[in-house]
């Protein structure tokens, strides 16, 4: 019985090593700079189509959050850029890091900073 408890203390441990280690080695993403966009600055038409085809059945439809799925409305658009552009880095980072990474991997620094802001703004 210990030696089971001393297995999962082991594996519990090793897993928090590999968590920190990951986190450790975080630089700075090469993110596309959005903060000062705006919806004219950006293709609105185009985000909200990858939103409606990528985004919104976990997110919700005006990207409220659902479930496990975080809030995205309230979020500024250089966080958001910023998130994107580590998921399509392939870096994991919660629970849903290999749903985000599958929906982020093809995306442009065009495509990322369009979908930054249409989230940030589209529904006000």
């Amino acid at each position: 019985m210990i030696t089971r408890y001393a297995l999962i203390a082991a594996m519990v441990l090793s897993g928090g090593a590999a968590w920190a280690e990951n986190h450790e080695s975080e630089t700075e993403v090469d993110a596309p700079q959005v903060a000062e966009l705006t919806a004219e600055d950006v293709d609105m038409d185009a985000a909200g189509k990858i939103f409606q085809r990528s985004c919104r059945a976990c997110h919700g439809n005006k990207a409220q959050g659902a479930a496990s799925y975080p809030k995205l409305s309230d979020k500024e658009p250089q966080y958001l850029a910023d998130m994107l552009a580590r998921y399509r880095d392939g870096e994991r980072i919660g629970p849903n890091s290999i749903l985000m990474i599958q929906n982020a991997k093809d995306l442009s620094d065009e495509d990322i900073a369009n979908l930054s802001v249409y989230i940030a703004t589209a529904f006000d």
